[in-house]
């Protein structure tokens, strides 16, 4: 008897010692001056806090069709206006209402784009096992951050530590690959409207209102998607726009974009690689500056660091 309780607490500690290291490692993983202030779990699995505050022009919130289609880097290169990706894979509305309201602690943007893909995926329906894989985030971010200690390393090793490697992307994924699409008429017209889900007005609702009471120019946006995305979709998302009296920027039905879906896809058609996103991230750039509400940053000099990021980034897309 005495033997298997000697196991048993063995085990209990190896599993409280374990459970303390990962906390650890998780703390050294993160941004600690942010941790202070938003706590821990909210600077793990929000990035956007990351970054110095009133510093950010406009923010994209959505799923992972947002990270693989802009490039805030790109953006930054050509205009000078600094955006963020504040999106996570398979987001839902809800999760992209959480993300905005997160950000605008720390942020006071003049433009939201809120990508459609987000209107059509009913949040009630979410697989079980997503809520606690967000839970298991926010108390060990080490599962989040696991890649950190690549650049928590090289930036202890560079001579220059103004600057926080891992803010060189601004929530972009750089995706390389090709898989050409088989479906490339995908925007045939066409009468039917796909309905948004109930469920999901009430949280878009709510982003609409977060997005009025902070004086932010809210933009429905669809990236170019020649595999999920249609016409019936379309209809239903320039529907919810006209509602309420946004405006809407359906990005495959703009020709001049020219995506080759034989070139720029890195799924067949569903997400654009790096190819297609400097054609988007362009686009969104000339957008902003037409909007005439933000001013380019590149006479700035409290905006340096951003020239520092766009080196990193640059190298590494090379």
């Amino acid at each position: 008897m005495k033997k298997y309780i000697k196991i048993i607490l063995k085990s209990i500690s190896f599993f409280l010692i374990f459970i303390v290291l990962l906390e650890v490692v998780s703390y050294l993983l993160l941004p600690k001056e942010k941790v202070y202030k938003y706590g821990l779990s909210n600077v793990a699995n929000y990035d956007i806090l990351r970054e110095q505050e009133d510093t950010i022009d406009a923010i994209v919130i959505g799923d992972s069709l947002v990270y693989s289609s802009v490039s805030p880097m790109e953006i930054w290169h050509e205009f000078g206006y600094t955006v963020f990706d504040s999106t996570v894979a398979a987001q839902v509305i809800n999760d992209s209402y959480k993300s905005l309201e997160i950000a605008l602690q720390s942020q006071k943007p003049k433009v939201v784009f809120l990508e459609t893909g987000v209107l059509f995926r009913d949040y009630s329906n979410r697989p079980w096992y997503y809520d606690y894989w967000i839970l298991l985030n926010k108390y060990f971010p080490i599962f989040y951050y696991h890649n950190n200690w690549k650049q928590k390393l090289f930036t202890f090793l560079d001579d220059d530590k103004s600057v926080n490697k891992l803010n060189a992307y601004k929530g972009y994924v750089y995706i390389n690959k090709v898989k050409p699409a088989k479906k490339k008429d995908y925007m045939k017209d066409t009468k039917k409207t796909k309905e948004i889900p109930k469920s999901n007005i009430e949280y878009f609702e709510k982003i609409v209102n977060l997005c009025n009471d902070n004086d932010i120019k809210l933009v429905i946006m669809s990236t170019p998607n020649a595999k999920s995305w249609n016409y019936e979709k379309h209809l239903g998302a320039l529907k919810l726009a006209k509602e309420y009296n946004l405006e809407y920027l359906d990005l495959n039905l703009v020709k001049d974009l020219n995506i080759d879906w034989d070139k720029e896809t890195k799924d067949k058609g569903e997400h654009l690689n790096y190819q297609g996103a400097v054609k988007v991230s362009k686009y969104l750039g000339n957008y902003l500056k037409e909007t005439n509400l933000i001013e380019s940053h590149f006479n700035d000099k409290e905006y340096n660091i951003w020239n520092k990021w766009y080196e990193i980034y640059a190298d590494n897309v090379k």
